[in-house]
């Protein structure tokens, strides 16, 4: 079966757009009741739920993530781009269900929306097969599974998950000709290799550690930060200066050391690839309004389980504004 041409799948996205909740719209949500909230969401018939209460919004949520990834599969002319992200979803569950396993933790709360059913995503964990993945997503979970049978860390999930989900993402990139996506993963890459520095440091890890979940980049050069490993954090600067997002770097580090929490650096890499989707959103015959959609909607869904949550729990209200200053600018 052909793939869809740019055009008609810009012109489907476009349309879909129209249904997504706009900045104001969630601000207003956030500010009124739980009862208001979810009024916004059933009068848009968000999830197609009707009469929908605040017990459903996860079901909700979940609905609407998982039809977002089957229209871009439907729509998608460079299935090959668009998978990329849709495996990040994977990735994350992948994290979440090992982390579970290890501290015997049976209920926990996954995504839909990837590549994968999260049954699929919870029978690989629960067999420590990973066979059907990409080969160097398997490949660093195999020897995630190795590491973890002499040493049962939750601390170092993460870690080779990130590297499996990076490697493939850069291997399959090189095949790529579109400049956007190879910008768009290699200042990935260069963010998470320094949030990977950081965490090894803080974990007590040796260089040889370090140097062996770097991944290779286009930017920041590993050896660079390996260099850098046992000297001060404000000498990690100096090893950012071939990154093609250098200046997010520095900002999102710089605020990280003052508040010393790595969340500060994932925001800056957040905002950053967000910032270089919206700049190329609305130009037609690429894949910049698909990809734009999907992440729109990942950070919709990101908000209203945020409000919901915050609300149903009666939990203080002023967490939320802050937060969605970081999904939303």
């Amino acid at each position: 079966m052909p793939q869809p041409s740019y055009a008609y799948a810009c012109a489907r996205i476009s349309a879909l757009e129209k249904t997504l909740f706009d900045k104001e719209t969630i601000r207003r949500m956030a500010e009124g009741s739980l009862e208001d909230a979810m009024r916004q969401m059933t009068d848009a018939k968000y999830g197609s739920l009707p009469e929908a209460t605040s017990e459903d919004v996860e079901w909700m949520i979940d609905t609407v993530r998982r039809q977002t990834a089957e229209t871009i599969q439907e729509l998608s002319p460079e299935p090959a781009m668009t998978d990329l992200f849709l495996l990040a979803t994977d990735a994350h569950n992948l994290k979440i269900l090992i982390k579970a396993r290890l501290l015997g933790l049976n209920e926990v709360v996954t995504l839909e929306g990837g590549l994968y059913s999260r049954e699929q995503i919870a029978s690989m964990v629960s067999q420590q097969a990973y066979g059907e993945l990409p080969q160097a997503l398997a490949d660093s979970l195999q020897a995630l599974e190795a590491k973890l049978r002499i040493q049962p860390d939750p601390q170092t999930v993460s870690v080779f998950v990130d590297y499996g989900y990076r490697a493939h993402c850069l291997k399959a990139v090189e095949q790529m000709k579109e400049p956007f996506i190879r910008q768009y993963f290699a200042a990935l890459c260069d963010f998470d290799n320094v949030i990977t520095f950081l965490r090894m440091r803080a974990m007590g890890a040796q260089k040889e550690d370090l140097k062996a979940v770097l991944l290779p980049s286009i930017g920041i050069r590993p050896q660079a930060l390996i260099d850098a490993y046992e000297l001060s954090a404000e000498s990690l600067t100096k090893a950012l200066s071939g990154s093609v997002a250098k200046h997010a770097l520095l900002e999102g580090l710089a605020n990280m050391l003052t508040t010393g929490n790595i969340a500060m650096l994932e925001k800056a890499r957040d905002n950053y690839l967000l910032s270089l989707v919206n700049d190329h959103r609305h130009d037609v015959m690429t894949i910049f309004p698909v990809v734009g959609y999907y992440l729109a909607r990942d950070r919709e869904a990101k908000a209203l389980r945020l409000i919901v949550t915050v609300k149903r729990n009666g939990l203080d209200d002023g967490v939320i504004p802050e937060r969605l200053r970081e999904l939303y600018g």
